[in-house]
């Protein structure tokens, strides 16, 4: 799928059940087919922050996800792995978090600047769909200084949903690789992306 759709975007997400299949393998082997794109791992660490971070960076990854439920120390010791390699940044997933707000202040002060504001799978099969509060969570986050990514269960008829909003990446997965064509798929976001945020969005 990588090799697919890699001319036609960014970055390139290692889905967090993929990481866990075949771990930090699934990283280095996209590094190796797709070299000049980000890699996002989307590993969801819950602890071992430092080491985690190292062996997504060892492997290949620019950028990997901590759960926001994980206690501060293990998102700060993943933010200083990070930190001290050039080009590398954490990514604070939202997946389940109630208090966004209250506890992205802590993370602020840590330096993070990165998060992943997330739909869930199973929210988005189950119970819940992007709506108002969601938006003006976002912008409130936007407003702390934080670059905001947008994931789960976004389909072309979303994009709109976002328009006027400093979204910094859209995570698609379902809506490219469930298609016939993935790569023209993938250049239809691009087209509906570039249509809101401009060509030089990236």
């Amino acid at each position: 799928m990588a090799q697919l759709v890699h001319k036609e975007v960014e970055v390139i997400e290692i889905g967090t059940p993929l990481n866990k299949a075949v771990g930090m393998l699934a990283v280095s082997t996209i590094r190796e087919l797709c070299p000049d794109k980000l890699i996002l791992a989307d590993i969801k660490t819950p602890d071992v922050g430092g080491l985690e971070a190292q062996l997504a960076f060892d492997a290949g990854a620019d950028w990997m996800t901590v759960l926001g439920a994980a206690p501060l120390d293990t998102v700060r010791l993943a933010f200083e792995e990070a930190s001290a390699r050039p080009g590398k940044e954490i990514f604070i997933e939202l997946t389940g978090i109630r208090d966004i707000l209250a506890r992205a202040r802590e993370w602020r002060d840590i330096g993070v600047e990165r998060m992943v504001y997330h739909r869930g799978w199973d929210e988005g099969n189950l119970s819940r769909s992007w709506g108002q509060q969601d938006l003006d969570t976002i912008r409130e986050l936007i407003d702390m200084g934080f670059k905001i990514a947008v994931a789960g269960g976004l389909g072309l008829d979303m994009i709109p949903f976002f328009k006027g909003v400093d979204i910094s990446v859209f995570v698609i997965g379902r809506a490219i690789r469930e298609t016939p064509d993935p790569a023209a798929t993938a250049r239809q976001f691009r087209a509906e992306i570039d249509r809101y945020w401009g060509s030089a969005s990236g």
